[in-house]
């Protein structure tokens, strides 16, 4: 119940500051803006695409353009709630020690001190939007918090507080995987 009532307060707070008697005091212009999420469009086969077509003193609007198996980092937020929208192609979401499977029209809530992270774990290419409130924004990255599944070669998130011996499904081909230490100290995924 509390997350549920967190999620509609950050729904609620997103609403007000992109209300129209809102606007002059959030936005850096005084006029109406738009951005069409496809005119931005960009992709890039070494890693993925990160735009903030709208950057207030308030918010961070976000667009990500994702390839098939390129990852969002697992990462957190001290102080900031981030709301992701997926607008095309499918990936595995990861937050805290919960993952799923989004595709288009998913909506997932990045608590603010929670890691959270994607895969493109999908054939086609992925589109994100996301909001950040409150600011400043500031990043905290997980390390040794992927592995790369022996089989497809997918990079996957681990979860927090992985440990020897947990089981893993690469959400790409669905080999089962054991986790286990390498003798550099990362974690590496033995097929079952």
């Amino acid at each position: 119940m509390k997350k549920v009532l967190m999620f509609l307060s950050v729904v609620v707070l997103f609403m007000f500051i992109g209300h129209p008697v809102f606007a002059q005091e959030s936005m850096m212009m005084n006029k109406l803006q738009t951005v069409k999420i496809d005119a931005i469009k960009e992709f890039n086969a070494d890693k993925f695409v990160h735009k903030a077509p709208f950057d207030t003193d308030k918010f961070v609007f976000n667009t990500y353009f994702f390839k098939p198996r390129q990852i969002l980092p697992f990462h957190k937020h001290p102080a900031t709630d981030e709301l992701f929208y997926i607008v095309e192609g499918v990936g595995e979401f990861t937050v805290g020690n919960e993952s799923t499977i989004v595709g288009p029209t998913s909506t997932i809530y990045g608590p603010a001190n929670v890691f959270h992270g994607l895969i493109n774990s999908g054939d086609k290419d992925l589109v994100l939007i996301s909001v950040q409130t409150p600011k400043p924004v500031t990043n905290t990255y997980a390390e040794n918090a992927t592995l790369i599944c022996p089989v497809c070669k997918q990079e996957i998130i681990l979860k927090e507080g992985v440990k020897e011996g947990d089981i893993y499904i690469c959400p790409r081909c669905g080999a089962k995987l054991k986790v286990t230490k390498g003798a550099d100290g990362k974690w590496i995924g033995v097929a079952q």
